[in-house]
């Protein structure tokens, strides 16, 4: 008889946490946590995710297959077969009713794995590039989900019970700008900055620079920005923006890294970050204006395309890698004048909009079509 759902995620958080969203919605339809297995790498950014989340994981080892080495092609696909036959024995012994993959070379395994075994397969693709394992996979699966579709409601990125229940209203918005230290009273504009957990160099420099001006001219006044540097980055920026701080000449507060950053998003005026599927996911969920700093080389350049789909639906402006420096940001942080409603005017509109909650969509599909 089957039993539970076994999910794919690994590699990058833009992979696991559309993941466990929908694991979350399953919950939501009374699937037990501990009926939810992930397969996973062995990589640090899993170990931290589900060191706080109730599902039984099963590692691998993953490796992509790129390049045209052949000893390194001939490893990579004999790794792969490996990862494919201890999956296979995963799957036989918990005889799940269906896997859901979510991207990079672990789906791929997972999918060769479940079809050996006349397991259905569903794709779930949270980019607006479908990349390479997800294509393959999507030959074999009952059935596949895309993000950035044009004209969606939505982004199409399932996103966690947390930011879906988030409400970002202006008590909410009060609290945390006073938890930052600061009068709420006396900022008319919050702007958060971040480029992922490590960081992004090229917007810590810019955002850093332009402050340090703003310091000097006195622009700015009245704004509050709120910087996620990045582990990576935070002991070269961080002393850049303390000093600033003690010194009065703007308002901003650093940090690291910032585990729930989706409240600070959802209660600015604008951000500025990288185009990763999940940010521009809630960026799009929250409408939030952003300066979008794409990833250059991202696979497919698929933060490129998902930084134009957002876009393209008034609410970005696109700054190349290349060209994000002090005054281009700060151009572009003007030119978002518009792009979409103030806090405020968010605030009072009915945001529910017909957008669609991707997570429970992808649950449905499981819990109706294959019963675990």
């Amino acid at each position: 008889m089957a039993k539970g759902y076994v999910f794919a995620a690994a590699g990058t958080a833009g992979h696991i946490y559309p993941a466990v969203a929908v694991a979350e919605a399953l919950s939501e339809r009374g699937v037990d946590p501990s009926q939810v297995t992930f397969v996973t790498s062995r990589r640090q950014v899993e170990r931290e995710i589900f060191s706080a989340l109730p599902y039984p994981r099963f590692d691998l080892e993953a490796a992509g297959i790129r390049g045209r080495n052949p000893v390194r092609l001939a490893l990579a696909l004999w790794r792969l077969g490996l990862s494919t036959l201890r999956l296979r024995a995963k799957l036989a012994e918990l005889h799940p009713a269906a896997v859901a993959v979510f991207g990079g070379y672990i789906s791929l395994a997972a999918t060769l794995a479940a079809r050996s075994l006349w397991i259905p397969v569903v794709v779930v693709e949270t980019n607006s590039v479908m990349g390479r394992a997800n294509r393959l996979a999507s030959r074999l699966a009952a059935r596949t989900f895309r993000a950035f579709e044009p004209g969606a409601a939505g982004s199409g990125v399932p996103l966690r019970a947390p930011v879906l229940s988030f409400k970002p209203d202006a008590a909410a918005r009060d609290e945390l700008i006073a938890s930052l230290g600061f009068d709420p009273d006396g900022v008319a504009r919050l702007v958060s900055v971040f480029g992922g957990s490590l960081g992004s160099r090229r917007i810590n420099e810019a955002a850093v620079r332009m402050l340090e001006e703003d310091a000097v001219s006195g622009a700015g006044e009245g704004t509050l920005y709120f910087v996620v540097l990045g582990r990576r980055d935070e002991a070269e920026f961080a002393p850049r923006l303390a000093r600033l701080a003690a010194e009065g000449g703007v308002k901003v507060v650093a940090r690291g890294y910032e585990e729930q950053l989706y409240r600070y998003l959802a209660c600015s005026d604008a951000a500025v970050s990288r185009a990763g599927s999940n940010t521009v996911a809630e960026l799009d969920h929250f409408r939030i204006p952003a300066v979008l700093v794409p990833l250059p080389g991202s696979p497919g350049g698929h933060q490129e395309k998902n930084a134009e789909w957002l876009a393209s639906r008034g609410a970005g402006v696109v700054l190349a890698d290349s060209e994000c420096g002090p005054e281009s940001l700060r151009r572009a942080l003007g030119d978002l004048t518009g792009k979409a409603p103030s806090f405020a005017t968010r605030r009072a509109e009915d945001a529910a909009g017909g957008e669609r909650d991707s997570a429970a969509q992808v649950a449905a599909f499981l819990g109706e079509n294959f019963a675990g």
